[in-house]
């Protein structure tokens, strides 16, 4: 029994690997599209002027499957300091069941131009603005790297190193 055990783990194991090894990137970018889509809230690291990371939790914008995302902040928010002294930035992403993640590297931009604030504006941050003009700032989040791990689709990291699925831009 307990050999019958080992052999399906062993099976599932390496079926489990091979279907995670044959995705392309095209493909990586579209279920991290579905898994940003889906997640409720994202975590954005940036970095202060000592070089230490920040981590806050941020409600994300996401526009087209070519991965443009968008935060809304306060412009004399701590983030925004950081951002000005280093663009730096990690964006991390968990799918509800929690089975699926996508992390980000890449650079922030502040986007303080009325047009591009209004053109992609989300209704949800309404409430906590009230001016979009003067007391609100986008963050316009540019990729790097990207990288994936769904379980839920058979795409999990390297057995050895743990290290995830990764397209570069």
């Amino acid at each position: 029994m307990l050999h019958k055990k080992i052999l399906f783990f062993a099976f599932f194991f390496i079926s489990f690997n091979l279907l995670s090894q044959t995705i392309t990137n095209q493909e990586i970018k579209n279920l991290a599209f579905e898994i940003i889509k889906d997640s409720k809230n994202s975590v954005l690291v940036t970095i202060d002027s000592l070089g230490k990371p920040t981590s806050r939790i941020m409600d994300h914008h996401i526009i087209s499957k070519e991965l443009n995302i968008y935060l809304v902040t306060n412009p004399l928010s701590r983030k925004v300091n950081h951002l000005r002294f280093n663009s730096s930035i990690s964006i991390n992403f968990q799918s509800p069941d929690g089975k699926n993640y996508v992390s980000i590297n890449g650079i922030g931009i502040l986007i303080d131009d009325l047009n591009l604030k209004t053109k992609y504006w989300k209704n949800e941050w309404t409430p906590y603005y009230n001016n979009i003009e003067t007391d609100c700032i986008l963050i316009q989040i540019v990729p790097d790297s990207l990288e994936l791990v769904s379980l839920s689709n058979y795409i999990i990291g390297d057995p050895k190193t743990w290290k995830p699925k990764t397209i570069t831009f």
